[in-house]
């Protein structure tokens, strides 16, 4: 994970779930990570209906310029990924997988920023399923919160191991999203190991290709 914020709220959720596949809403304690609040969200599906935002930080409402409660998730993304957005959510709440993107958002002047993105499955209740997120930002540009992101373009996707959240497993492979094609089918248990740099692509260990 390449923000200090993610790698702390996932410590977090990987404390209180302990053995159990995904901790409890009830659960969880915002002042516990209340330096993280304003950059959290929570998620919900009650039965076969799309995800929506139950609840949204104020600094993630203010990098989109609205107030996100009771908005569809998918509506914040470009439209050719927005049903492999929803198959990540639905994923993850269903069979509690960790998931990490990272994407990039479009402000309404045309500007761009690169946001990691970590979603995190809560146990599900009744007709309900939750899952607690933290959206946040990679560098943090100066018109961030004052030139609202209107769209958000989907780079990159891991699919985590809470056993081993720092490093690709063995048989792991790379999972990119084309810059200029249409909507790819996921695969459900795949994990990004490289970065972009430039027209590189690095993996880990130091190796690099064109």
């Amino acid at each position: 994970m390449r923000h200090d914020g993610t790698s702390e709220l996932f410590a977090y959720w990987n404390r209180l779930r302990g053995t159990r596949a995904a901790p409890e809403r009830r659960e969880i304690a915002p002042a516990l990570i209340r330096k993280y609040l304003a950059d959290t969200f929570i998620v919900q599906a009650v039965g076969p209906g799309e995800p929506r935002f139950r609840l949204a930080g104020t600094r993630i409402c203010s990098v989109y310029g609205r107030e996100l409660r009771g908005a569809s998730f998918a509506s914040l993304w470009q439209i050719k990924d927005r049903s492999n957005i929803v198959r990540l959510i639905k994923n993850s709440m269903t069979n509690k997988s960790v998931v990490q993107l990272t994407y990039e958002g479009k402000s309404t002047r045309g500007r761009r920023a690169l946001f990691e993105l970590i979603l995190l499955p809560l146990a599900s209740e009744a007709n309900e399923r939750h899952l607690m997120g933290m959206i946040i930002s990679l560098g943090r540009p100066f018109w961030l919160e004052s030139d609202p992101i209107v769209e958000n373009r989907l780079q990159s996707i891991s699919i985590i191991d809470p056993r081993y959240p720092a490093r690709g497993l063995p048989g792991d492979s790379i999972l990119t999203i084309p810059e200029n094609t249409a909507s790819t089918t996921l695969p459900a248990t795949r994990t990004i190991i490289s970065r972009k740099v430039g027209h590189l692509l690095v993996f880990n260990g130091g190796k690099t290709v064109d």
